[in-house]
C-alpha cells in the first residue's frame, strides 16, 4: 500500500470523526452551523476498458455547513465483477477471475438549489481521491515439451491510481439520486507476461438513503 493510500484512508477516518462530533439538528442544537448525516446508496456503473457494467455500492459520511451551502463528505465505493476483458492481445485463456474495485475519496458539494415546501435539494460537486483493485486470475496454459499439455496457472494482483469525479445530488426528503462521472488513471499491470489495464472512468446512477 502507498503512501498516498495511507494519507487518503487517514484523511477519510480523520473526516469521519469530524462527522461524528459535528452537532446537529437532531442533537437539538438548532442554531447550529452544521449537520451530520450518512448515506448508503446502490446503483448502475458503466466503467471502461472492459471492466463491463455492473452493481456499484457505497457510503459515505457528510458535514454540511448550512450557512454557506455546501457539503464535505467522505464516500467509500465498491465494485466487484468477475465477468471483464481486461487483457491486451494477445490474451490469455481465462477460466475464472474476479476484481474488486475500491474508490476512496473526498467530495465537495454546492447547493443550487432548496424548495423547502417539496423538501428537495438540488447539489452539484466536485470529488477526487485513490482507487484501489484487488484482481484474481485463473488461465489456461501450455506447459511445452515434446508431451506438453495444458496447465492452470493461477495469481492476484492488487495496486490503484488517483481519480477525480464530478456529481450531482437531488435530495427528495430522505431519498436521493446521484449521477456522478469517474475520471480516472489507467493502471497498467501484467501476469504471466500478459498486459492488461485497469481504467475505472466511466457513470454511475445510484439510488440512496440519508440518515
Amino acid at each position: 500500500m502507498t503512501k498516498r493510500v495511507i494519507i487518503l484512508i487517514n484523511l477519510i477516518m480523520i473526516s469521519g470523526s469530524i462527522f461524528a462530533q459535528a452537532p446537529n439538528e437532531k442533537s437539538g442544537n438548532k442554531d447550529s452551523n452544521l449537520n451530520q448525516y450518512y448515506s448508503g446508496k446502490f446503483g448502475f456503473y458503466n466503467p471502461g476498458n472492459g471492466l463491463n457494467n455492473g452493481l456499484i455500492l457505497g457510503i459515505d459520511g457528510i458535514t454540511e455547513f448550512k450557512k454557506y451551502n455546501f457539503f464535505l463528505s467522505g464516500d467509500i465505493d465498491l465494485y466487484q465483477k468477475k465477468t471483464i476483458d481486461i487483457f491486451s492481445d494477445p490474451k490469455p485463456d481465462v477460466t475464472d477471475q474476479m476484481i474488486f474495485l475500491i474508490p476512496l475519496h473526498i467530495n465537495f458539494g454546492y447547493k443550487l438549489l432548496e424548495i423547502p415546501d417539496a423538501d428537495t435539494k438540488f447539489y452539484a460537486g466536485l470529488g477526487g481521491g485513490y482507487y484501489l483493485y484487488f484482481y484474481s486470475v485463473t488461465y489456461s496454459g501450455n506447459s511445452g515439451g515434446l508431451f506438453g499439455g495444458l496447465t492452470s496457472n493461477s495469481d492476484s494482483k492488487s495496486g490503484g491510481n488517483i481519480f477525480f469525479s464530478v456529481f450531482g445530488r437531488i435530495l427528495i426528503g430522505k431519498i436521493f439520486v446521484e449521477p456522478r462521472y469517474y475520471i480516472a488513471s489507467k493502471k497498467v499491470d501484467n501476469t504471466g507476461g500478459y498486459s492488461f489495464t485497469i481504467n475505472p472512468s466511466g457513470f454511475a446512477i445510484t439510488l440512496g438513503f440519508q440518515y
